[in-house]
């Protein structure tokens, strides 16, 4: 049955949003983020936090006129006529696969974390948020180490940024938000110096957008959502899905405009496959004639040789702030995800693409519904699948189960549970270290009825 549309009375644009208190309809431009989901002006109110606790934030979507109102990523939106959520089929339980242990603690707690591994097979873990402020702070964890070493900040505080490691060992970390607003500004981690340098920034400003390093050495950054200016009569600025890519040259350090994707799309994922082609998957985008905002079924691949972008074959259904991550040669697992209409139910169902025959076919669902999640692959080529948050209808309730994916070509695939983390966690950074064991790093920890919370702990988990 399709959604019923609505007609936002404040502006008169056509939307499929409502306050979750009293059901008024809403548009993005005027909608507010709570805890519990989307509310109007005059329903939104910040939640009470528990004694003690410091408040977190899930990243922020869109900004109006000269007050830069920041609104939710479309999740938790309550969404009239939409059919529940659809649980797996729970099986006979089985003994959770591998062991977590605890990890010496960040310095600084944060959300949305971003981590890599340099060359040395230290960690880095830089910016990040509490509640709406972005911070700068950024430590590094050496192999054997019992405590993280602040090291140079950030030339700019950012949360919701993204962050790859190049080929000559230095890191680049771009865009993401700040003050409420997207950054175009990007910047390079030297090791050797344990100092950030400020790059040419990009076109135009990104958040949730992808980062991509490509087989010869650029970096290949690719959609988001980027400022523009309103269509109202009151002016403004609003932030919309952007279709737009650009190269990065790190000799040169400077950003090259290349071909623009087929579908403006936010929140999805970009996985380089062994050819050098990147498949992107899903994400956030215009849907339906009105051009509201949801979850996307739509894919593409770049070619890099041709430095230009061909749709492909769409996923089974749409979904936004998943997860994705390379099996092997040809092969890409998509898992979670955010996914409804306006992307208020989170999902179990995962798929793989068959990059020979460019398909996507069903694998066997996860355990629970999950988005906001991570995938890191083992050495031993499973997958291991960590955190983010059961979403239903405004409701978000972070998780701390793991689960293991093992790929069998021509199967369905085999989901195995992994135990549980000490913290549950949703936007962590989760990275493969040198000796086949994974790190988990902070992330939001969310519940219904009280704000989300930045947290400073981190794992590890031991296949």
């Amino acid at each position: 049955m399709e959604t019923q549309r609505l007609t936002c009375e404040a502006h008169g644009e056509a939307t499929r949003l409502t306050c979750v208190d009293c059901s008024q309809p809403l548009c993005p431009k005027c909608m507010h983020r709570t805890e519990v989901g989307l509310k109007c002006g005059s329903c939104a109110a910040p939640a009470p936090l528990p004694p003690g606790a410091q408040q977190g934030s899930r990243r922020p979507l869109l900004l109006v006129g000269a007050g830069l109102a920041v609104a939710a990523l479309v999740v938790g939106v309550l969404v009239a006529g939409q059919s529940s959520r659809q649980e797996p089929t729970a099986g006979p339980p089985a003994a959770p696969v591998g062991t977590w242990t605890a990890a010496p603690n960040l310095a600084a707690i944060r959300g949305t974390a971003t981590a890599v591994v340099l060359d040395d097979g230290a960690v880095l873990v830089a910016g990040g948020g509490v509640g709406a402020l972005a911070i700068s702070a950024a430590e590094v964890l050496q192999p054997g180490s019992d405590a993280w070493e602040q090291v140079g900040q950030l030339g700019e505080a950012r949360r919701g940024h993204q962050a790859v490691l190049l080929d000559d060992g230095r890191v680049l970390v771009t865009g993401g938000l700040s003050a409420g607003a997207p950054l175009a500004s990007a910047e390079v981690y030297d090791p050797a110096t344990r100092s950030w340098t400020a790059v040419a920034p990009m076109t135009v400003p990104r958040l949730g957008h992808s980062l991509t390093v490509l087989n010869n050495g650029q970096v290949l950054a690719a959609g988001g959502s980027t400022l523009e200016a309103a269509e109202s009569a009151g002016g403004g600025q609003t932030i919309r899905s952007a279709a737009s890519a650009e190269l990065f040259d790190p000799e040169t350090g400077s950003w090259t405009a290349t071909g623009s994707m087929v579908s403006a799309r936010f929140e999805h994922t970009a996985t380089r496959l062994r050819d050098g082609r990147v498949v992107m998957a899903g994400g956030l985008g215009p849907v339906g004639e009105g051009g509201e905002v949801g979850p996307l079924a739509s894919t593409e691949i770049y070619d890099f040789a041709a430095s230009a972008f061909v749709g492909s074959t769409d996923l089974s259904g749409p979904r936004a702030n998943h997860a994705a991550v390379l099996l092997n040669d040809d092969a890409v697992l998509v898992t979670g995800g955010a996914g409804g209409d306006a992307g208020d139910i989170s999902l179990a169902s995962a798929e793989v693409f068959d990059a020979r025959a460019g398909t996507w076919n069903t694998v066997e669902p996860m355990g629970g519904t999950r988005t906001g999640h991570t995938a890191t692959r083992l050495d031993d080529g499973r997958v291991l699948v960590v955190g983010g948050e059961s979403v239903q209808r405004g409701t978000r309730r972070s998780l701390k189960s793991a689960e293991v994916f093992e790929f069998d070509a021509g199967a369905n695939g085999q989901w195995n549970p992994a135990g549980d983390m000490g913290c549950p966690r949703s936007e962590q950074a989760s990275v493969l270290l040198e000796d086949g064991t994974v790190l988990v790093a902070a992330g939001d920890a969310a519940f219904p009825g009280s704000a989300p919370i930045a947290q400073s702990c981190t794992e590890l988990y031991k296949p």
